[in-house]
């Protein structure tokens, strides 16, 4: 219904504020976006807690240059959790060094005190 299309747009704007911030480098206001209790999967299999996550973009080991998103689908399991699937065209430079990264990607966003929150990203690598 019209609640779930809101809650939708929400989400994909939520996402895209998501991915200015990380791409532009505003690691405060990634962090804000960001559930305590977060697990970030690379597509290398490598898992980062939320403040590990974090740091590697605050050291600039990690800095992401482009997030391309397609095919978003957006599911609302309970009213309060979004299932957000995709593919994603990644740009990440990794020790300075730029490695595109195909990817198909699930995130879960969980509203907290009114805020969606990410709470999980989890991504496998697409063939190229």
């Amino acid at each position: 219904g019209a609640q779930s299309t809101d809650a939708t747009a929400d989400i994909l704007k939520r996402e895209q504020q998501r991915v200015d911030s990380l791409t532009t480098g505003k690691i405060d206001e990634v962090a804000a976006m960001l559930s305590p209790t977060l697990t970030y999967t690379h597509s290398s299999s490598a898992m980062d807690s939320r403040d590990k996550f974090l740091e590697t973009l605050r050291t600039g080991q990690v800095a992401y240059k482009r997030l391309v998103h397609r095919d978003v689908q957006v599911r609302f399991p309970t009213p309060d959790v979004a299932v957000v699937t995709g593919l994603s065209d990644i740009l990440v430079a990794i020790s300075g060094k730029d490695t595109e990264v195909p990817v198909r990607f699930t995130i879960i966003y969980v509203k907290k005190q009114g805020a969606w929150l990410m709470e999980l990203w989890h991504s496998t690598r697409r063939p190229s």
